[in-house]
């Protein structure tokens, strides 16, 4: 009875301590604001990788999401997984994975208009040492590696 009330009280004290810590996203943000600037391409296969501003899509509200350039863009970060429906377009659930030295990003299109919209894309970007990160898009088989510019 002893161990199974020690069991407990240790499993109520992690939750706790879990409960207390702040979001994967309160963590990555802060890590994606000292990331912002001007990158250039070091490697690419793809014309998504052009010399870019990594940047906030509006810098007051960072929860807005961020892009790198024009065409790469990571939308709303929120936690876990959300649904919302395009008007006219699609039902589009996107799940956020942050890690501790990126993000991963899951899109899937489904309930479209048009069935030839329906599609799942797996985004992700990776901040490296010295400056760097990869930029991968798995539907087209896309990988980009940028160098942050010295300013």
């Amino acid at each position: 009875m002893k161990h199974i009330k020690l069991t407990l009280f240790m499993f109520v004290l992690v939750s706790v301590h879990v409960a207390a810590e702040p979001s994967n996203k309160a963590r990555f943000i802060p890590l994606l604001k000292s990331k912002l600037g001007t990158y250039k391409v070091v490697s690419a296969n793809s014309g998504l990788c052009v010399n870019s501003d990594l940047s906030l899509i509006n810098a007051s509200n960072p929860s807005e999401g961020f892009k790198l350039g024009e065409q790469i863009v990571f939308g709303s970060l929120h936690n876990g997984t959300q649904t919302i429906q395009k008007p006219n377009f699609c039902f589009i659930t996107s799940s956020l994975k942050y890690k501790s030295d990126g993000l991963d990003n899951g899109l899937r299109m489904s309930r479209c208009e048009d069935p030839i919209n329906e599609k799942t894309i797996r985004q992700s970007i990776r901040f490296l040492p010295n400056d760097m990160l990869i930029y991968t898009l798995s539907s087209a088989s896309v990988e980009c590696k940028f160098k942050k510019a010295v300013q």
